[in-house]
């Protein structure tokens, strides 16, 4: 069983980065240190990540106009009111990386609508974050007879649409997967991974895999928040191109 304590992560990129300097693009996008690249311990993707380069996070607002144009098409403004805690700050964190046999480069976008806190790790938080990938990590993962995840946790699997099937993992348990995502720090220039648990959600759509996370606190299962947080999810499938 997995019980663990929050804890950040750095990438062993820092000192380089600090030697180097933050590099500015004719996108307005900045680089920034750290070689460290977040996804699902349930559903890694086929291929691992190489090349990876971190750009300065911003506000979601800003950040929207600089990014490529298969994410730009996917990004929609979050009805804040819908999550289930005060939003005071919302963060659009953007990666690049190769994968494959001929390295393409591909993109990925977190957006953090989070609580202000000198410790992060402990709010409240929901992060959204798109991958790109031509392989979907989902397509043979095939649901428990019991609904129950390995570490006891109730694991929901529904489709969205026709076409799209939702993985949804619920803490109910002390134990669960490890969770990780973005943060920025300010002292070393360089985004490192923040590592916590959480409930997640999971599904593929043209192209682009969906990691949803969410952080209220609490392990009781609570049918109207989990509800609320799906109808969240669903409505990102309305944002096509």
């Amino acid at each position: 069983m997995r019980n663990f304590r929050p804890k950040v992560v750095c990438s062993l990129a820092v000192s380089l980065f600090l030697l180097l300097g933050g590099c500015s693009s004719s996108t307005g996008l900045v680089k920034a240190g750290g070689n460290v690249f977040a996804q699902s311990e349930i559903h890694r993707l086929t291929q691992d990540p190489e090349n990876v380069t971190h750009y300065k996070p911003m506000s979601i607002q800003e950040m929207t106009p600089l990014l490529p144009s298969s994410l730009q098409s996917r990004i929609k403004q979050m009805d804040k009111t819908k999550l289930p805690f005060p939003v005071e700050k919302e963060t659009a964190y953007l990666v690049s990386f190769s994968s494959g046999s001929e390295k393409e480069i591909r993109h990925q976008l977190q957006l953090t609508y989070g609580q202000h806190s000198e410790v992060p790790i402990t709010e409240d938080f929901f992060v959204v974050r798109m991958t790109e990938t031509d392989e979907n990590p989902l397509a043979h993962v095939k649901p428990s007879a019991s609904g129950l995840d390995s570490f006891g946790n109730v694991m929901r699997v529904e489709p969205l649409t026709d076409a799209i099937t939702f993985y949804h993992h619920i803490i109910t348990t002390n134990s669960s997967y490890v969770y990780n995502f973005y943060n920025y720090d300010d002292k070393n220039h360089a985004v490192n991974l923040i590592v916590t648990n959480a409930h997640e959600m999971e599904f593929y759509d043209q192209g682009i895999l969906y990691h949803l996370a969410y952080h209220t606190g609490s392990n009781q299962l609570d049918p109207t928040l989990h509800d609320q947080m799906v109808a969240l999810a669903k409505n990102l499938i309305s944002v096509r191109s």
